[in-house]
């Protein structure tokens, strides 16, 4: 088992945290001043687990889980758990084949330029949604979009990313796009919760009944987004 993707695709809940970094302070006639300190908005997805893995059948995942440990990180996907792939699925009208085709311009700040030239639809046609999600290629570190995006007229369109470019190596004129749940996200697991084995329930081993318990997490697995060097 692959340790966090199988903590996603069993969990029964999620919680996603991705505001930014305010501070608040009150002066003496009560005016709120607010400051915003500037991060790379990393991703932070705490996910509940029902106590539905079975020791006998959960062996590798323990091991898994505790091999990697607080630090160690993995990418990941939700498009393997049909209860939350649909969090993530693309909103825009145009085809695999259509997207396909989108390359990267320039990414500069948070205004992401894609070039839709081999894209024949109407002026009119919806490319993407708020809160769709864009990949930069094999870059692990998803974008969502602000606005509506229509495909226009012209041969590229431009965008406001939910965050400025993170990327730290060069971005080829010709990279493709990853969108929707296709994309992959960098997590660790700083609280990595630990295991209580429930004794109870029965697995049969070569005909024979032998003793099995259920696992009972911690805490939940609070995921957050590893925004190294990439």
């Amino acid at each position: 088992m692959s340790g966090l993707q199988t903590i996603i695709d069993n969990a029964s809940g999620m919680t996603i945290d991705r505001r930014k970094v305010v501070g608040m302070q009150i002066t003496k006639n009560e005016i709120p001043r607010l400051s915003t300190t500037p991060t790379k908005n990393p991703w932070q997805i705490s996910l509940d687990m029902p106590p539905s893995f079975i020791y006998s059948d959960a062996r590798a995942l323990m091991e898994a889980i505790d091999t990697l440990d607080q630090t160690g990180y993995q990418d990941i996907t939700f498009s393997n758990n049909a209860c939350l792939s649909w969090i993530f699925a693309y909103q825009g009208a145009l085809t695999l084949t259509d997207l396909n085709t989108i390359t990267v311009t320039q990414f500069v700040g948070n205004v992401l330029e894609l070039n839709v030239n081999l894209i024949s639809e109407p002026a009119g046609t919806i490319i993407f949604k708020p809160n769709d999600l864009i990949q930069i290629g094999t870059h692990p570190y998803p974008f969502t979009v602000t606005q509506e995006v229509l495909r226009g007229s012209a041969t590229t369109v431009t965008m406001t990313m939910s965050r400025p470019n993170i990327i730290t190596a060069a971005i080829p004129s010709s990279t493709n796009i990853i969108v929707g749940n296709a994309c992959t996200f960098r997590m660790f697991c700083p609280n990595m919760p630990v295991y209580k084995l429930i004794p109870g329930g029965y697995a049969q081993s070569g005909g024979v009944t032998t003793s099995n318990a259920r696992i009972e997490w911690s805490n939940s697995f609070d995921l957050y987004e590893y925004v190294g060097t990439s």
